[in-house]
């Protein structure tokens, strides 16, 4: 872990093999996953099994019957049910799990989690699990009796695989801070949209997803200060170096081609990663990798460099939801097979919940991955003012066409001239060859047209003024004495 908090952005970057993996910002605060709100009902719509809920938030958060409590006692999400429990105008404390998208609000839970470096505490839900990850049966079941013995009612708690070499009074220290957080929120006057809990600083985020266990070494540019927020039990080095640290150890450079379509491969080759409202597509390409065998084994090897690179990259991008992969064609059936352990071997540490389905009848890899929050670059970029996003504008020609059906629309009306502020490649265009263009305009239209020009890289054009020539004119005389 790399840890630059020196400065007003905090920023913590994952290295596994001295290769960025992952990073987070603090800079990020589209993210509202874990926080729980006084939220009021807006809409109960029990034909979609959805309850809409306004939390303060731009959009109103959306949620599922059967993600409720209530949803998860009836064996049937019927009408009646949703009407019975759920009205209009009514409070209640509910949890984001999932950020607004696009058109889409934030989905909301009311069955309430508390996640914490070694437990998760689920206040609502009768349940008493132990991670996977925690190996012997003597162990899992102390672990069960832990959790009996420090929970009733309808309590519930997940043992995270952190627990496994922790004193036991350290775990159920977390544990009781969860049920008094809890005590506390159920206790309060649930007659005002607020946030009552916020989850994530950038510490606590990034220690709940990379438990102690998992980290071998921090290095920190600013010890001293944030001291107090790292694990003792990890080894941890301090940073004195002038350069920057995310320079010095190349995270710099990585996190900026982390925002670039194309990605090299070492062999020459490259991936493009475009994003659609819908999904994700990623292409891969020979580039100037040719190999030195035939076709069928350069295209397999290609295929092999790009199924690592993309699941690194999906990782460090955090890009989530459809994903289709174009590989290379490939004939040999083994070879496919071969692509689709590489695949799930290679997404192995990532946190998010992946599923791969595989090769489409037309050669297209399929998978998902979980997606919580917004990825990196839609967190720290925004749409082109210029384009709007579609890394498109108009041509200087099409632009010039557009203008000039607008001046014959406004040669129609009663007027003797017209000022158009337009940027320098249109007003060429305009004028013509000595300024041939323009004059044909002026006597077919029987108005004088003034061209004031701007630099400007994108063409555009813009009319400013009509009027009589001398109102133009001394309009002209007076911005050029403002200058």
């Amino acid at each position: 872990m790399i840890m630059n908090v020196k400065h007003s952005e905090k920023r913590i970057a994952v290295t596994e093999d001295d290769q960025l993996v992952e990073w987070f910002s603090s800079a990020d605060k589209n993210t509202h996953v874990g926080n729980i709100y006084i939220g009021q009902v807006q809409e109960v719509l029990p034909k979609l099994n959805a309850v809409f809920v306004n939390i303060g938030l731009n959009k109103n958060g959306f949620m599922r019957f059967e993600d409720t409590v209530e949803g998860k006692e009836f064996e049937n999400s019927t009408e009646d049910n949703i009407r019975k429990v759920f009205q209009k105008g009514q409070y209640i404390l509910v949890q984001v799990i999932k950020d607004a998208f696009d058109e889409k609000g934030p989905k909301l839970t009311n069955n309430l989690e508390f996640s914490g470096d070694y437990v998760v505490y689920l206040p609502l839900t009768k349940q008493v699990a132990v991670s996977n990850k925690i190996k012997g049966e003597s162990k899992r079941n102390k672990f069960y009796s832990l959790g009996r013995e420090n929970t009733s009612g309808n309590e519930g708690i997940i043992f995270r695989s952190s627990c496994e070499n922790t004193n036991p009074n350290e775990i159920l220290n977390e544990l009781n801070s969860f049920q008094t957080v809890y005590e506390s929120l159920r206790n309060q006057n649930l007659k005002k949209i607020t946030c009552v809990w916020e989850a994530n600083s950038l510490f606590t985020k990034f220690f709940k997803l990379h438990p102690k266990n998992t980290i071998s070494e921090i290095m920190i540019d600013d010890l001293i200060s944030y001291k107090n927020y790292l694990p003792s039990e990890i080894k941890i080095t301090g940073y004195r170096g002038i350069e920057n640290i995310f320079v010095t150890y190349k995270i710099e450079e990585q996190i900026e081609k982390s925002f670039k379509p194309i990605v090299w491969l070492k062999n020459g080759s490259f991936l493009i990663i475009e994003r659609t409202e819908a999904m994700t597509v990623i292409d891969v390409n020979t580039g100037k990798f040719s190999g030195k065998h035939n076709r069928d084994e350069t295209v397999f090897q290609t295929n092999q460099f790009a199924a690592i690179e993309i699941a690194r990259q999906l990782r460090l991008r955090d890009i989530g939801g459809m994903i289709v992969i174009d590989f290379i064609n490939m004939k040999s059936s083994d070879m496919q097979k071969n692509i689709f352990d590489l695949l799930k071997e290679s997404f192995k540490n990532d946190r998010a919940v992946t599923k791969l389905f595989g090769f489409t009848d037309l050669g297209l890899f399929e998978l998902t991955r979980k997606r919580t929050a917004h990825s990196h670059i839609e967190a720290t970029h925004q749409k082109c003012l210029e384009c709007n996003g579609s890394g498109l504008v108009k041509n200087t020609v099409q632009i010039v066409f557009e203008l000039e059906r607008e001046l014959w629309e406004v040669s129609t009306s009663d007027i003797e001239a017209i000022l158009i502020e337009c940027s320098d490649d249109v007003a060429k265009a305009l004028n013509g060859e000595q300024n041939e263009h323009l004059q044909r305009l002026e006597k077919a239209m029987f108005i004088k047209i003034f061209l004031k020009t701007t630099t400007s890289k994108k063409p555009f054009y813009d009319i400013v003024r009509t009027g009589t020539q001398n109102e133009i004119t001394s309009y002209l005389e007076k911005s050029l004495k403002m200058k």
